[in-house]
């Protein structure tokens, strides 16, 4: 998946603190990393959004040549002098939200693609507490997402961040107190073609699981919900 990130001067963001906010449909731009310059605490990147260079400013984050972002255009200087860099740059745009690839491991061998498969299967029949429920904890969800897989479920849970119309779908992020932060099964992703609620509403939503969701440029997911719609409570 993408993490989040943001400018500490404008916004706070994951990585460095949490948030809620999203970029718009139309600010929210990609490029590949072709340069990076790094001063006091911010990075400056050099970036090709489809045959068009441009300069990005972001938080410190871990970001590699060669990787594509995305980012939103809502504060773009015109002339803005860096003292840090001893140079002008004609535009450049101080990003408020970015998206980080995280980096996935493809499998190196045929051998690495069954041990996967077979850690699968044996996940499959770890897993001997499966019920079908009316509703399922988010925690659930992570540790039944293999039985669930295709099917419809419902949760109660209260919204902690929507991102809107990133690859032309809203993506919200539920919470219900359940799972482990540091095992990450704590909250889980819903998407929606456009979903009318916002950040701290209580919900119950219904979706669709799938599960090892890959739409490529290090959007990833285990275990999330499609095609999701939610009813305020």
């Amino acid at each position: 998946m993408f993490k989040t990130i943001t400018m500490v001067v404008l916004l706070s963001g994951t990585l460095l603190a949490a948030t809620g906010a999203s970029p718009s449909k139309e600010a929210v731009r990609y490029g590949k990393v072709l340069e990076k310059k790094e001063v006091m605490g911010y990075v400056y990147l050099k970036v090709d959004e489809n045959g068009t260079k441009r300069w990005v400013a972001i938080a410190k984050a871990p970001v590699e040549i060669g990787d594509t972002i995305g980012y939103d255009t809502h504060t773009v200087m015109k002339h803005f002098k860096s003292k840090s860099l001893g140079r002008e740059f004609d535009e450049i745009v101080f990003a408020n939200e970015v998206y980080l690839p995280t980096k996935q491991q493809s499998p190196s061998s045929m051998k690495a693609v069954l041990a996967k498969d077979i850690e699968a299967a044996k996940e499959t029949l770890q897993v001997k507490d499966f019920k079908e429920k009316p509703f399922y904890t988010v925690e659930e969800l992570h540790r039944w997402r293999r039985q669930l897989a295709g099917k419809e479920v419902h949760i109660k849970a209260k919204i902690y961040k929507v991102s809107r119309q990133i690859m032309k779908r809203d993506w919200v992020h539920l919470g219900d107190g359940t799972g482990n932060e540091k095992k990450l099964t704590d909250d889980i992703v819903f998407t929606a073609k456009k979903a009318d609620v916002k950040a701290g509403d209580e919900v119950i939503a219904k979706a669709k699981i799938v599960v090892d969701k890959d739409f490529g440029y290090g959007y990833f997911y285990r275990v999330m919900g499609e095609d999701a719609t939610f009813k305020k409570q």
